[in-house]
């Protein structure tokens, strides 16, 4: 009998490559607040704590993995989240440590 798969091997691959940018707190805590709200680069530099040069590289590799959009109003740019559900195994894995 043959095993039906529940992705092609091609979907593992790419996700393999998303869980590698995935795979640092920052960006989790970034996209976790980008959840919630729109934010703008200042805004996540102060909620964050660190340099604009940090913050700014994080968000280019979350904008490269098609992650996050960036809204530009005059020399503001804007974040958003693409799906909120990409935060959900880290809430599911929180959870999951408590118990």
């Amino acid at each position: 009998m043959k095993i039906k798969r529940p992705l092609p091997r091609i979907a593992y691959e790419n996700n393999a490559e998303i869980y590698k940018i995935l795979a640092n707190s920052k960006r989790l805590e970034i996209l976790n607040l980008l959840r919630e709200q729109e934010m703008s680069v200042e805004e996540l530099i102060k909620t964050l704590g660190i340099a604009k040069a940090n913050v700014s590289q994080h968000l280019a590799l979350l904008r490269h993995a098609k992650l996050v959009t960036v809204r530009r109003d005059g020399l503001n740019g804007f974040y958003n989240i693409i799906d909120p559900r990409i935060v959900e195994p880290c809430r599911i894995l929180h959870e999951l440590s408590k118990k």
